[in-house]
């Protein structure tokens, strides 16, 4: 067995981060840690050390799993890990990969925003995304729909390379109306990844470990649109932490996708207008100067307004809690009461509508409609 290999049935245990840190301290390895597990019982601690037998009960299954999926491993040691990543406080034991595995890119930009953009956010995230591209610059998004998809989409299009981060497992990549942009990103030299095991769905905690990965191997982060309440806040904040530089698009100060890269700017992130704003910043000299021709992105139409709406498919306790929530604002409490569903039912399944946009978290324990409603 390789070192990657037992590295993956580490991390596929659901044996938590800081077990897995402080039994590698001791360990010395990974195959250190599976050859005797019980000799790393107090690192482990018996919950994790229960998850491990069980997953070496069932190796040979896990295993096959990863090669039928055609599963690259890099392992924090390896040649091929992004050099800064390994400098965050908590860097990834393992990344799975599809695409190129060689993460070690010159000069990674991360370009994050909100899920639900203006044309005007789309339009400038896809024309500076291309023009990065084009200078050499390996473009670093979240494959979230919104402003990710117009980063990697203006990478594609200036003829440059792009790195996906998932908050979840490769195998079970989110969005799926992304999916097509995912095997384009395959198919042109990019990089799909995640720190997740096969089969392990997204989540809200999952998305926001995933951000410190897209700040984590970059260079500097851009914020072109989002909301003051955002992911794209936790970026920037994970961004700052690692001692790197944080970048965003000025916009109307009417406009709600502006209230986080105006705010950034106003306590010090460097006022973006153009990819040679950041070029200079970061002091990367263009390959080529970028052509305005060969860059120039047709303007992007937001979609067009809808009016607040049950969207279809939805079970009959989705759709009862969406009923309630049109009505108005509603406390954890009160959807407990209208879905019937005992607390910890009603979490869960709070989680999995909010990353499907049909509910929106609000402060305390409230929520409201999500943009599949709304939007």
């Amino acid at each position: 067995m390789l070192e990657s290999e037992a590295m993956a049935i580490l991390v596929g245990a659901g044996v938590s981060y800081g077990r897995r840190e402080a039994a590698l301290r001791a360990a010395g390895s990974a195959l250190a840690i599976l050859a005797e597990p019980g000799l790393y019982a107090a690192q482990l601690q018996e919950k994790g050390l229960a998850l491990l037998r069980h997953a070496l009960a069932d190796e040979a299954r896990l295993l096959d799993g990863l090669a039928k999926k055609k599963m690259a491993l890099v392992l924090r040691e390896d040649a091929q890990y992004p050099p800064l990543l390994r400098q965050i406080a908590h860097p990834p034991h393992l990344l799975y990969v599809y695409g190129e595995t060689d993460l070690t890119d010159r000069f990674p930009v991360a370009v994050v925003g909100t899920r639900r953009a203006s044309a005007y956010g789309l339009t400038h995230t896809r024309e500076i995304a291309a023009e990065l591209a084009q200078t050499g610059v390996c473009v670093v998004s979240g494959l979230a729909l919104g402003i990710d998809a117009a980063a990697h989409t203006g990478a594609l299009d200036g003829g440059g390379r792009t790195v996906a981060v998932l908050g979840g497992a490769l195998d079970k990549p989110y969005p799926q109306e992304n999916e097509p942009l995912m095997r384009r990103i395959l198919e042109n030299g990019g990089s799909v990844v995640s720190e997740y095991a096969p089969g392990t769905p997204p989540s809200r905690y999952s998305f926001l470990q995933r951000n410190r990965i897209i700040a984590g191997m970059s260079l500097g982060t851009l914020v072109t649109e989002g909301p003051r309440r955002s992911g794209a806040l936790n970026t920037a904040t994970r961004t700052l932490e690692s001692g790197r530089e944080v970048f965003a698009l000025p916009g109307n100060v009417d406009s709600p996708g502006a209230q986080l890269p105006n705010m950034l700017i106003s306590e010090g992130a460097r006022l973006v207008t153009g990819a040679a704003d950041i070029l200079s910043a970061l002091v990367i000299e263009p390959k080529d100067e970028p052509k305005a021709a060969q860059a120039a992105v047709a303007p992007m139409e937001a979609p067009a307004e809808r009016k607040p709406h049950i969207p279809g498919g939805l079970d009959e306790t989705q759709r009862a809690i969406c009923a309630a929530l049109l009505a108005g604002e509603a406390d954890f409490d009160a959807l407990c009461a209208v879905s019937g569903l005992e607390s910890d039912e009603l979490g869960a399944l709070l989680i999995e509508m909010e990353m499907d946009g049909l509910v929106t978290p609000l402060a305390g324990t409230r929520y409201a409609p999500g943009t599949q409603m709304t939007g």
